[in-house]
């Protein structure tokens, strides 16, 4: 432990994050709407986060995130759920999944099958498998194997890399098992999903070394990263919404406030004096209202007397504890 707390004053705990790709954009839109600040020459494939959290970026391809947060080399990483369960050892608890909701990098791992084939689902293939063995093109071929043996289809792997999209018409393979988005890349490539195909749904997530993370250095770390990451994420989900209101006092305006379902905000509204030259009761309220109700909320302010509704974004939702670093202690303890 001694060498692991030098090692760490000489030199930023590491967090890797994908280099190319889909990933990489949407990884790098995701820490800046969390308000990191991002240092990185394009040509190198190293970074650092200055403020208001420390920390190295380290810019790898996914598979190599993985690698390096199991042998430790890496202390997190963000990278997709599918590819944490494909190159985890079975039983291995090296790595932890600290976030598994970052909200970005949404997939689907799928079977797809030529679209002229009559066959459009999961036990269809498996009849056709009875009659000869069945071709499968894939970058996964664990989770593939898992699935299409659960699912007693008779089968062979075929290691794929590139477009597999491609493999059924040169006839490498007669379906292919792969990332699927918007289904578009399949569908110009004559390719369709079958009903009961789908082997897992995938998102970018927070993982970390669990040796690690018993170190204090990388433990405040990513307390700190999760903090932001669900407090970015929540906020999402909410406006903040200030209103004028006329009333006799500001228990008056609340009771009027809490009359209406959808108003309470998420622990009540804030309510203020407002200050006018006519001398007239008028108070200022601040609610959180879900983006998905805020028509409605508006509608209840204006039918009890609210005005000037002004409507603005939040960034941040800060919890008192966050519950996934509360799971992140206790998986700790437990294992």
């Amino acid at each position: 432990m001694k060498k692991e707390e030098l090692n760490y004053k000489s030199r930023q705990v590491r967090l890797a994050v994908p280099s190319k790709g889909r990933m990489e954009k949407e990884t790098q839109d995701f820490l800046k709407e969390c308000g990191f600040n991002i240092q990185r020459n394009n040509r190198q494939y190293i970074g650092s986060i200055n403020g208001p959290i420390d920390l190295q970026l380290v810019y790898q391809r996914q598979v190599d995130i993985v690698r390096g947060v199991l042998n430790g080399s890496i202390e997190l990483g963000i990278v997709g759920y599918d590819l944490v369960l494909e190159y985890l050892p079975d039983e291995n608890k090296d790595i932890v999944v600290i976030h598994d909701a970052l909200g970005f990098g949404k997939c689907s791992l799928e079977i797809a099958v030529p679209e002229d084939w009559l066959e459009s689902s999961i036990e269809e293939i498996k009849l056709k498998g009875e009659k000869a063995q069945i071709r499968v093109a894939t970058k996964f071929p664990k989770l593939t194997k898992q699935f299409l043996t659960s699912c007693g289809i008779s089968f062979s792997i075929v290691r794929g890399n590139g477009s597999l999209e491609v493999y059924p018409e040169l006839g490498y393979s007669e379906i292919i098992v792969d990332l699927v988005s918007t289904g578009k890349t399949l569908k110009d490539n004559r390719l369709k999903r079958i009903d009961g195909g789908e082997i897992m749904s995938s998102e970018a997530v927070l993982i970390g070394n669990r040796i690690a993370l018993r170190n204090e250095a990388v433990m405040k770390v990513t307390r700190e990263l999760i903090e932001y990451f669900e407090a970015t994420l929540r906020a999402k989900r909410f406006v903040s919404v200030f209103v004028n209101m006329r009333g006799e006092s500001g228990k008056d305006i609340a009771e009027s406030i809490f009359s209406k379902k959808g108003l309470e905000g998420l622990e009540g509204p804030t309510i203020s004096s407002v200050y006018n030259k006519d001398e007239e009761k008028m108070y200022a309220v601040h609610i959180i209202v879900e983006k998905e109700k805020l028509q409605d909320a508006i509608k209840g302010l204006r039918d009890i007397g609210g005005s000037g509704v002004v409507v603005a974004p939040t960034l941040y939702i800060f919890e008192e504890e966050p519950k996934r670093y509360k799971k992140l202690l206790k998986n700790l303890e437990e294992n």
